[in-house]
């Protein structure tokens, strides 16, 4: 937004420049016929017609320069020099009627699209009109009746026009903002549904259907690019005797405790989710089963550490069978597999890691 305030505001500066070049370069061409025709009068149109209408166009020029290059806050500033520029070029040329270039810095005030610039505009250049109007005979001389109401009716026709068009892309600005936060709260519910559809709600874990999908891709990639990739199945000992004794409630808590500490204990490449019950499964892609098998190893003390406060201070375990991707074999083979070793490590004293023979 302030990138396009800026290039807004350098338009409307460049704008201000063309048309000071284009009044030079007619007062030259006036110039000429002025020596001409009149040459008596030419060092008065040099002073009075030249000179000073330039002076002050460059001036507020300049002053716009400044504002622009510090960041200045602009738009009142950028209106009022051109009803000052506009205005020099009245008293420049007072015998040509170009009233109606007072009607720029009001056109130039609806690009600002804020009301109050657009009164302000309208207000000062009805003010510079009336100061030139009153103060000066030979403007005053070169407007009759008819002049003068064709161009207050204008001015103020104008001033409801540009209202009408500043109130309408108020409109339009807000219907969009409207759309494009309803669009971005769509796409946020999206996302959200996206993630609920993949996430275990307890544990805010992957799912049992997320991670046979992370599966099947990781044994594609394994077979096309020969990319070791290891399984973990990790079970709670005993968690049946936990809801028994103290309740499904406590049970939900310490599920929850395990998963924080399953990731908190595995690295952000592997892919950690709720099997189902009290299982959990990790997905080590590209690590050896030695690197899986040290993982496994510390995420298990790292549960068993735990003291769980539900349960008067007690401790729970895990009993994890780790297998080894083999190319050829299927998804269901590698579960299987993982499956197997974990009913081995039960069988052996449970809290403990059981893997295939490296």
């Amino acid at each position: 937004m302030i990138s396009d305030t800026r290039t807004l505001h350098r338009k409307i500066l460049n704008t201000y420049w063309a048309i000071f070049g284009i009044s030079i370069m007619a007062e030259l061409v006036a110039l000429y016929f002025k020596v001409t025709i009149e040459p008596d009068r030419v060092r008065y149109y040099i002073i009075y017609a030249m000179l000073v209408p330039s002076v002050i166009q460059l001036f507020m020029l300049g002053i716009n320069e400044a504002a622009y290059r510090f960041r200045i806050e602009w738009k009142l500033l950028i209106i009022f020099s051109g009803t000052c520029i506009a205005s020099a070029l009245l008293i420049a040329n007072q015998s040509i009627h170009l009233q109606y270039i007072l009607l720029l810095p009001l056109m130039i005030s609806m690009f600002c699209f804020h009301l109050r610039v657009l009164y302000f505009a309208f207000t000062i250049n009805m003010g510079a009109f009336g100061v030139l109007y009153g103060v000066s005979p030979q403007f005053r001389e070169g407007l009759g009746r008819y002049e003068l109401s064709a161009f207050i009716f204008i001015m103020i026709a104008m001033l409801y026009i540009l209202r009408g068009i500043i109130q309408r892309g108020e409109e339009l600005w807000n219907d969009l903002k409207r759309m494009t936060r309803t669009e971005q709260e769509l796409l946020v519910k999206n996302a959200e549904m996206n993630r609920m559809l993949k996430i275990d709600a307890l544990t805010d874990l992957y799912n049992h259907k997320t991670l046979h999908e992370y599966l099947d891709q990781l044994i594609e990639q394994s077979n096309n690019c020969i990319m070791p990739l290891q399984l973990a199945v990790i079970d709670i000992d005993d968690f049946k005797g936990v809801n028994d004794k103290f309740g499904h409630a406590v049970g939900d808590v310490i599920l929850n405790r395990v998963a924080c500490t399953l990731k908190e204990s595995f690295s952000d490449n592997e892919i950690i989710g709720r099997y189902g019950g009290e299982e959990f499964v990790v997905i080590f892609p590209g690590k050896t089963l030695r690197e899986a098998y040290r993982e496994t190893e510390r995420a298990r003390e790292n549960i068993w550490r735990l003291q769980h406060a539900e349960m008067n201070g007690r401790r729970v375990s895990v009993s994890i069978g780790l297998a080894e991707y083999q190319e050829g074999r299927t998804r269901s083979d590698l579960f299987d597999q993982a499956d197997t070793l974990l009913y081995a490590a039960k069988k052996n004293g449970k809290n403990r890691t059981m893997l295939q023979a490296i």
